[in-house]
């Protein structure tokens, strides 16, 4: 039997943003592939002391996967919502009962915080433990891309049981097409708008212009280029986003992306993509995010150095090249709406 890690939410407090489109989108994609869900409950740990709360969702994680037997298999979206030092454990252990455990990525922490010096020494040392025990253990792992998955190789894992994802997939229900898109419409910035994240709002060039969806926006700050349309829940979004492409940028500047956010883009694929390409529409992303070579291979949209070269891009592009970027982008966003590429990602991971 095939099972994922179901893990419940006891509070959700950011439901205005796609914390968790991403997970959920996982769950329904593989109960379409014969998957059962295997619940893991915990109480509410965020009460507890550190000590009590690691216990307690050890406790529940081991309780869980006591239900499995020899010849199953377990798909767990990494990270775990309630991971302990002892998660590595339980999955040795139910391994040798023949039990088989697969991971999907959708964030590697000690990626993110690489390059950053104002981290606690004592997070980065429980990030890199936790991450690497759990992922060397694994049967299988499904990495965001090819880049990613390089990393985990030269980090020691088998490089044979580890698949690039591609894109991740994004499910639209009741999907309404786009039409009339053109390369003149503003860019579209979707998703959390937060300083820390997305401070580069603040200093863009005149041109071209900008929609912007999400939370976090300083409206006081906004430029002349710039229209705010305010947020949405992530099942809305794609009907209310207006443009011509989809930008895929973080950091504190418009020159390159930057800082936290921005550097973990040369190594992740960020969900605001496939929210994009889903919707229909092309993608603006960085040369160098990981993410600018699933674009320009699959000819879905344009890749720069800086902010402060799009208008020329732009400018360069005909309206030929706009059209097949445009059709390339739907051809995309239809497989990422099917979960096609998840589901091909399971299919070569589950031999």
């Amino acid at each position: 039997m095939k099972y994922y890690l179901k893990e419940e939410f006891l509070h959700d407090n950011n439901v205005k943003n796609a914390g968790n489109k991403a997970r959920n989108d996982v769950e329904e994609i593989v109960t379409r592939e014969g998957y059962k869900a295997l619940v893991l409950s915990v109480d509410n740990w965020y009460e507890m002391s550190t000590l009590k709360a690691q216990l307690h969702k050890s406790k529940a994680f081991g309780q869980a996967l006591d239900q499995l037997k020899q010849g199953d298999e377990l798909l767990i979206q990494f990270p775990m919502l309630h991971h302990s030092f002892f998660s590595t454990h339980h999955v040795k252990k139910v391994q040798k009962k023949g039990v088989k455990v697969h991971f999907i990525i959708h964030d590697l922490e000690a990626l993110r915080y690489v390059k950053v010096d104002n981290i606690p020494l004592k997070h980065k040392i429980r990030v890199q433990i936790q991450e690497s025990g759990l992922l060397d253990a694994a049967d299988g792992i499904i990495a965001h891309n090819p880049i990613m998955k390089s990393v985990l190789v030269d980090k020691g894992v088998e490089e044979d049981k580890i698949v690039s994802l591609g894109i991740f997939d994004y499910l639209i229900p009741n999907f309404q097409e786009k039409t009339g898109l053109t390369k003149n419409l503003p860019i579209i910035v979707a998703g959390n708008l937060a300083q820390e994240k997305a401070g580069y709002l603040y200093q863009l060039p005149a041109r071209p212009a900008y929609n912007l969806y999400g939370v976090g926006f300083d409206e006081n700050r906004a430029l002349a280029n710039e229209t705010y349309f305010g947020s949405f829940l992530p099942d809305e979004l794609p009907v209310a986003l207006e443009g011509g492409f989809g930008l895929v940028w973080d950091g504190d500047s418009a020159e390159t992306c930057s800082g936290v956010f921005g550097e973990y883009l040369r190594y992740n694929n960020s969900h605001k993509a496939s929210l994009y390409l889903a919707s229909g529409f092309p993608l603006v992303v960085w040369k160098q995010s990981a993410l600018s070579h699933f674009v320009l291979e699959n000819g879905c949209g344009i890749a720069v150095e800086s902010l402060y070269d799009l208008s020329q891009a732009l400018e360069q592009l005909d309206d030929k090249d706009y059209q097949d970027l445009l059709v390339n982008a739907k051809r995309i966003g239809q497989k990422i709406r099917n979960g096609s590429y998840l589901t091909n990602a399971l299919n070569k991971i589950v031999k």
